[in-house]
């Protein structure tokens, strides 16, 4: 089930995410190491790159930096639990996301397993997305689209602004018995 939860946070809190990712250091180039030789491919012709990340939480990796990024994160991660259909359990882990108008992005799952979910969440508005089972949603300021993890999906890139931000978390479900 795809959700899309709207009005999350107003613009101008955004923007001052927006502003606070483009002054922090550690951002990497994207890429799923399932899809692609990266060293190869970066190497080889010209072409388009991956966009890039910033993790900023992970369970698995031991990651939480001591960042206003993961309080951000960590407001709307509450936000959408609240409103959610969704029984969330608790954040499994924080991506920033930053895609120019040459990024080129690959079909991926976040997770291999049913439970957990996935929500991107669009700090503006711009005509990219993100394509999930090969539907489009476009990028609205404020609003997230959720999905579970093992859907298929990649980023669009914006061609009527020159860059996309977004954040996307992966959630740990509630596991219910019946």
């Amino acid at each position: 089930m795809i959700e899309i939860i709207k009005n999350i946070l107003p613009e101008e809190i955004n923007k001052k995410i927006i502003h606070f990712l483009l002054n922090t250091k550690n951002w990497k180039i994207a890429f799923d190491l399932k899809n692609l030789n990266l060293i190869d491919d970066l190497l080889g012709p010209p072409g388009k790159d991956y966009g890039f990340s910033l993790q900023t939480f992970d369970v698995s990796e031991n990651i939480n930096l001591d960042s206003p990024l993961n309080l951000y994160g960590e407001i709307i991660y509450s936000i959408i639990k609240k409103n959610t259909k969704y029984n969330f359990l608790r954040p499994n882990r924080f991506y920033w996301n930053y895609y120019n108008n040459s990024s080129h992005t690959l079909l991926h799952t976040d997770k291999d397993s049913d439970y957990f979910v996935s929500f991107l969440y669009n700090l503006h508005t711009n005509d990219g997305g993100t394509e999930i089972n090969g539907n489009f949603y476009k990028s609205n300021c404020g609003e997230a689209i959720i999905f579970p993890s093992n859907f298929l999906h990649k980023a669009i890139t914006s061609t009527n602004t020159k860059s996309r931000f977004s954040f996307n978390c992966i959630v740990e479900l509630e596991r219910i018995n019946k």
